[in-house]
């Protein structure tokens, strides 16, 4: 079972400090079997959203009785708010939520995979652009910082090809680039079965989508991020080592595959982000950093990923799905999920806060949890 969990650090000067830990989620909690798929996100006021799946049975995916829930904090994860729904339906279930700020509006955005009465992706049918057989993607907005959310619209017809079989937007957090597009990393399974990753795309703040052309065949959950000049490195799930391809016309279409030797991977979503402060621009990336899941790692790299250094491991124990975005006083923060035994079972949320230590942070927030995701903050 997994949790979310929070961690503020210094990126590049961390040592032991003492810590306080507090539950933030617990296993059981409001009769829910497992929490999973961490998704985050800064609004423009500086409060901290965490979404994840409330998986009510089971740890299973769709379908699946699954509602959303959240939790906020409005002093960089120092403390949160009780827990709610944000969404439930009454049949089927509705999971995989990811996050994306709209820099304009100030509008939150949360995309997520509804699947009607045993529908999921591997149930899902083609023929539709959607309906009953369709696992389908939905979309809801906040505009006053997660206290409230717009009712849901079904981007589905908008997005789908009906030959596709399945699709879903990877869970986690999306990003709106320097032209103002949003960009929403998609899984797609085609009429030949074959899984590939793409990017549906928005150019008026979410009235109207388009898909992108498929990336490359055996790519599946991704993460995108802009350099300098606009271009979009979509970072993808693929195996034993993460897959990656450029493009130049703002993740519509695609160069050719490869693959970075530096970022081994157990075929598990991950997370990347653009630091770019104070004279650094860096590429973050977190994932479980192993052939299994586990070791929950975060790299840097500070040359648009032509090399990485490991610069901690949060998490050496099981530990799988991971996001991570730059908070806008500078520090990092990283949701994830971890645990103690490869099994998932027994979960608790934990938050650890650093004290001052030499160059490490006057406030250093980390939470911890067992079978639970972690949200990790620093880079002041």
């Amino acid at each position: 079972m997994k949790a979310l969990s929070m961690i503020p650090m210094l990126l590049l000067a961390l040592a032991a400090a003492p810590v306080e830990q507090v539950d933030l989620l617990h296993q059981g909690d409001g009769g829910v079997h497992t929490y999973r798929i961490p998704a985050l996100v800064e609004t423009k006021k500086g409060t901290l959203i965490a979404v994840a799946d409330a998986r009510f049975e089971n740890p299973r995916d769709l379908p699946g009785r699954i509602a959303l829930v959240v939790r906020r904090s409005f002093d960089r994860g120092r403390t949160w708010s009780p827990q709610r729904t944000i969404r439930q339906v009454a049949e089927g279930g509705a999971g995989d939520a990811s996050l994306l700020l709209d820099r304009d509006t100030g509008r939150v955005w949360c995309f997520f995979a509804y699947g009607p009465p045993g529908i999921g992706w591997p149930t899902a049918k083609p023929g539709e652009r959607t309906g009953a057989n369709t696992l389908q993607i939905h979309a809801m907005w906040s505009g006053d910082d997660g206290a409230t959310w717009s009712e849901p619209v079904d981007l589905t017809p908008q997005i789908k090809d009906p030959v596709w079989v399945a699709m879903f937007a990877t869970s986690g957090t999306a990003i709106q680039t320097s032209t103002g597009r949003f960009l929403v990393p998609l899984v797609v399974r085609g009429p030949d079965g074959v899984v590939s990753s793409r990017n549906t795309y928005s150019d008026d703040h979410g009235k109207t989508w388009k898909a992108g052309a498929a990336i490359g065949p055996g790519t599946d959950e991704s993460h995108n991020v802009e350099l300098a000049g606009g271009v979009i490195v979509q970072n993808m799930r693929n195996g034993p080592r993460r897959a990656i391809a450029v493009s130049r016309d703002g993740g519509v279409t695609f160069g050719p595959v490869m693959h970075d030797d530096a970022l081994i991977d157990p075929s598990c979503n991950a997370g990347i982000v653009r630091y770019k402060r104070k004279g650094r621009d860096l590429l973050v990336f977190t994932n479980a950093a192993s052939a299994k899941r586990e070791n929950l790692t975060v790299k840097t790299s500070a040359d648009g990923g032509q090399t990485w250094r490991t610069l901690r491991t949060l998490h050496a124990g099981p530990a799988a799905y991971s996001t991570v975005i730059v908070l806008r006083d500078g520090t990092l923060g990283v949701l994830y999920e971890c645990g103690e035994s490869p099994r998932w079972s027994g979960s608790s949320l934990r938050g650890l806060r650093w004290s001052r230590q030499g160059s490490e942070p006057a406030e250093a927030v980390r939470v911890r949890a067992r079978h639970g995701a972690r949200l990790w903050t620093p880079l002041t």
